[in-house]
């Protein structure tokens, strides 16, 4: 099994975007690693036409070979090195700007095509899970029977959710009122494995009508087609087409080498800070504004310190490299109603920045952790019913088991009480 990696400087929407630096390295360096570590692959080669990148990947120790500058897409490129590969090969093309693309989801493609003798090709799709991906159409969306056999590629949302659209009169505002709809969409994740025999092939067929209406090869494949298995990809991936693209990798390399760890005394100011800083940032609009305006960091700073020598209190940071302390977790055992649970999460913040992108979970997973570690099996926390952040808890097991009122800034909000009977599920 070979990785091929088209790399090409050129870039009409970001110049020389595979040597930009992401979290101190050229980003097809990220590419590079990432294919390395799959289990299927014996060999990964970068297959570029400029000598500044081919001279990046061998000073790295990375294996790279000089291209045409001619070619049209990166399946041609690819064409040009599987000339040289012995019959029979796969070949992975893995695209040079997806420095996320995990080693796992490259085994799942080049698996899915040895499984299936009569596929030519095989890909990866992912969940959307924002409405803004759907109508990017740098974002391209995979469509799929239930055999898992690719029926049609686009840039635009697909399928068309007809019922819902007729119940609230166009797309959009069917996906905003039914937010459920977006599990029928999938993004394609640039990545392909091919039989080398059907790359030399493919590559020298004529560009296709629906392939220049929609800019996408893979539809000359169809066209002709091709069977291309689409599985599903084990982690999220971030393709690099634009600056805004660039910026959200660079957040996501640093919320990856973000660490979660017991907190110590020094911690209390930032975590602190961020406690306010998360209220009067996620909860704008919900909470009375000069309520919001009036809290403070030195109170929080005197709660916390007092707090960390009570006995059976623990609290955990999560802390980035470049920001420091950026959320933060709490549980004890309170002397008031605790409904029968054993410990109370006090609070549980993370900067919205850093949100969605798994750190919060790992937060959530660490506390239970230590939970079940100190011999206590379950556990409860409030929130306001107004809470953007009650499907979290949900999502990770908790059950609303009682209702109760908080006064915040003179105003009386209903709170939510969520249990969890067994936190080592």
């Amino acid at each position: 099994m070979i990785a091929v990696i088209p790399a090409r400087f050129a870039s009409a929407r970001l110049p020389g975007k595979l040597l930009l630096d992401l979290g101190g390295r050229a980003l097809i360096l990220h590419t590079l690693e990432q294919a390395s570590n799959a289990s299927l692959v014996d060999r990964v080669i970068v297959a570029t036409d400029d000598s500044r990148i081919f001279d990046v990947v061998r000073s790295a120790g990375g294996e790279a070979v000089m291209t045409s500058s001619g070619h049209a897409s990166g399946s041609d490129r690819i064409a040009e090195v599987a000339e040289n590969l012995p019959g029979g090969s796969i070949v992975v093309n893995v695209q040079g700007d997806e420095p996320f693309i995990a080693p796992e989801t490259i085994d799942a493609v080049a698996a899915a095509l040895l499984a299936d003798r009569n596929a030519d090709i095989a890909t990866a799709c992912e969940t959307i899970s924002d409405i803004s991906q759907l109508y990017d159409p740098n974002v391209v969306k995979v469509v799929f029977g239930e055999n898992g056999n690719a029926l049609y590629f686009s840039r635009s949302p697909v399928p068309f959710p007809r019922d819902a659209v007729i119940r609230h009169g166009d797309p959009k505002s069917a996906i905003v009122n039914e937010p459920e709809l977006l599990r029928i969409f999938r993004k394609h994740t640039g990545i392909y494995a091919y039989r080398r025999e059907y790359l030399l092939a493919f590559s020298r067929l004529p560009q296709t009508k629906l392939e220049k209406i929609e800019m996408l090869e893979q539809l000359r494949a169809l066209e002709n087609g091709a069977k291309i298995k689409v599985v599903e990809a084990h982690a999220r991936s971030i393709g690099i087409d634009t600056e805004e693209d660039l910026a959200e990798a660079r957040r996501e390399f640093e919320a990856r080498s973000v660490t979660i760890r017991p907190a110590a005394v020094g911690d209390v100011p930032q975590i602190a800070g961020v406690h306010v800083e998360s209220w009067q940032r996620s909860f704008k609009g919900i909470a009375p504004e000069d309520y919001l305006n009036s809290l403070s960091k030195e109170k929080r700073e005197r709660a916390f310190t007092e707090r960390l020598f009570e006995n059976g209190y623990k609290l955990f940071v999560a802390e980035s490299k470049t920001a420091g302390v950026i959320g933060f977790i709490d549980f004890g055992r309170p002397g008031f109603e605790n409904f029968g649970y054993d410990v109370r999460i006090y609070s549980f913040y993370l900067l919205p920045e850093f949100q969605r992108r798994g750190i919060g979970a790992r937060l959530f997973k660490q506390c239970f952790t230590e939970i079940a570690r100190h011999g206590y099996s379950s556990a409860c926390l409030d929130t306001l019913e107004m809470s953007p952040y009650r499907r979290f808890y949900e999502k990770h097991g908790g059950t609303e088991v009682a209702r109760d009122k908080h006064m915040l800034g003179g105003r009386e909000f209903v709170t939510i009480i969520y249990g969890w009977d067994d936190v080592r599920q």
